[in-house]
């Protein structure tokens, strides 16, 4: 397998299906990029991986999370606090908690939650988002429309995403490595007998033979197409067929083969 024949297109495509895949999965996409980039077959690792969760976030906490949230006092409590704060705090109590899982942590993490609520904190990554262009905006990096202009795209609600979405744009790039993926492998391997490349290399061997100028022989048909053998280390196939000529009907007997990048016919029989 050569760099530019195989490696590299394959190595590409690759490399944008775990760029995403991780992402998605809360693991390196740099990482996993250039793994998969250079190892084809990590993607599937990749992919049967279970994705990266915080202990708040697995099955097992969340089901016991349902009995703490209704009999445990404590969480109770806090809950009942934190849910006019919103859903979101909530879900930051939760995942808090999983974390620690102990009680005397409840009074820090809800103080916490409430100061970052009095700070503008959503709990939804816009107020950091937001603190990193204010920053940018007070370095002189960016203009203040340019902050407003951002700020109000990002406090735009926005749907979740799934794993492929925005991936359009990377469509177009994807079919043309594809398609020189087929191109490659089209090249690197002896055509089937009765395939449209093996018909005009036969075409071609008839009427370029030597004595064409004097015969002026012209192949109309290829019929009754058969394989009598194919070595696959030698690149070596042997057809035959009923050629309808410009002269006649004639069983021909022709024979691919590989020299170097090139693909060469010898035909007997007209």
């Amino acid at each position: 397998m050569s760099f530019t024949g195989l490696f590299l297109p394959l190595g590409l495509i690759a490399a944008l299906v775990a760029w995403n895949v991780a992402r998605h999965k809360g693991r390196n996409p740099y990482r996993w990029s250039v793994v998969c980039f250079l190892f084809f077959r990590a993607l599937i690792a990749l992919i049967v991986v279970k994705a990266r969760q915080r202990a708040g976030d697995t099955p097992a906490f969340r089901g016991r999370w349902t009995t703490l949230s209704v009999y445990d006092p404590d969480v109770r409590a806090a809950v009942e606090r934190l849910g006019k704060l919103g859903p979101s705090a909530i879900d930051q109590f939760r995942l808090a908690y999983a974390d620690v899982q102990t009680k005397d942590a409840i009074p820090l993490i809800i103080g916490d939650l409430e100061a970052r609520w009095s700070a503008g904190d959503r709990f939804d990554g816009v107020w950091e988002r937001v603190e990193g262009l204010d920053a940018l905006r007070r370095q002189g990096r960016i203009s203040d429309d340019d902050y407003a202009d951002q700020v109000r795209r990002l406090k735009v609600p926005r749907r979740p995403t799934s794993l492929w979405a925005g991936w359009w744009w990377m469509l177009p790039l994807v079919l043309l490595l594809l398609w020189l993926v087929w191109q490659r492998g089209s090249v690197a391997g002896v055509p089937m007998c009765d395939s449209s490349a093996s018909r005009d290399l036969v075409r071609r061997a008839i009427e370029g033979a030597d004595d064409n100028r004097l015969v002026n022989r012209r192949l109309l048909t290829l019929d009754r197409i058969q394989e009598l053998g194919f070595d696959a280390a030698a690149q070596d196939r042997a057809c035959s067929g009923s050629a309808m000529l410009n002269s006649g009907e004639r069983f021909v007997v022709w024979r691919l083969y590989r020299r170097g990048d090139q693909i060469l016919a010898s035909v007997s029989g007209f």
